[in-house]
């Protein structure tokens, strides 16, 4: 029944703040929502990476729900929040080569068409602008078609999937420089599995491919583990010296205590009440030491 026309309508309370946090805190979708912002941002550049840490910080992010339209592909391919291209365009050359168009306006400053100048030798009838021709040996030339022979591509470079712009950053590139040398490597190898081609320039084989794969494994779980072990090897090396230093002082204490125990034995044991209560040390034998100082006192009173 609706309410008369002259009445007001009651306001809903909001929840007190109390019962919000306890809410967030026992609430299933919460968690999935800490799961979400602690997830890495991977496929954008820096600036881009920046905004999403932003987001994520004072709660503002808001994944996907459903995937989303590339915008070179125009397929719903999009999964990650805020990306405008799926990750099949950001590795395609239209889109590398957008970006350096991109680039390359911005860095550009209208020059004015200069026509070059050519300067000519009267003597040799010979301009500057003709190409000179040098004698090249044999063995230069051979050099020279070997290493034409041997061409592997470059690396691929991944365009920002959020400002197409910008490169993305790479796995490896918030690892500290001591890592440099495991990320090189590691570079290197996957050059190699993605190229086909060996250092001799030859196919790689299925037993090739897969050794490399079982070496790119372990560098990986080195780099994996590598800020653990920079931590645990800190923590050892104090460890080590805070040891060092309470056995120094141990061993002075202990020597000083055998120096001190050596002098007063005797007297620790006569002043005992306990020992003196039981009957002395000899009342404290247990088994053989026990037996043999029966026969020692039995001996005593035969010979006396």
């Amino acid at each position: 029944m609706p309410p008369p026309p002259g009445s007001k309508k009651k306001k809903k309370g909001r929840a007190p703040k109390h019962q919000n946090a306890f809410a967030f805190r026992h609430n299933a979708k919460s968690k999935k929502t800490e799961k979400i912002l602690s997830s890495p941002n991977v496929g954008v550049c820096r600036r881009c990476w920046e905004k999403i840490e932003w987001r994520k910080k004072y709660r503002k992010y808001k994944p996907r729900t459903q995937p989303g339209k590339c915008n070179i592909c125009f397929n719903r391919n999009v999964m990650a929040a805020y990306h405008t291209i799926c990750t099949k365009c950001a590795v395609s050359d239209a889109a590398i080569a957008a970006m350096e168009k991109h680039q390359g306006d911005e860095t550009e400053e209208p020059q004015e068409n200069e026509e070059d100048d050519v300067v000519e030798c009267p003597k040799l009838n010979i301009s500057a602008a003709d190409p000179v021709e040098q004698d090249k040996t044999p063995e230069q030339t051979t050099e020279n078609e070997s290493t034409t022979k041997v061409q592997r591509p470059k690396r691929k470079i991944k365009v920002c999937a959020m400002c197409t712009h910008e490169p993305a950053l790479s796995k490896y590139d918030n690892m500290p420089p001591e890592a440099s040398e495991l990320v090189s490597q590691i570079q290197e190898l996957e050059d190699v599995l993605d190229s086909g081609v060996a250092e001799d320039s030859h196919k790689l084989t299925l037993r090739e491919v897969k050794a490399i794969e079982r070496q790119l494994e372990k560098l990986r779980l080195e780099i994996k583990n590598f800020g653990k072990k920079k931590g645990d090897d800190g923590d050892e090396e104090e460890d080590d010296e805070e040891e060092h230093e309470g056995d120094n002082s141990n061993d002075e204490e202990e020597e000083s205590d055998e120096d001190e125990s050596d002098n007063d034995v005797d007297e620790e044991d006569e002043e005992d009440p306990f020992l003196k209560a039981v009957g002395g040390k000899e009342k404290l034998l247990v088994g053989d030491a026990y037996q043999q100082m029966l026969l020692a006192k039995a001996e005593a009173q035969k010979t006396s």
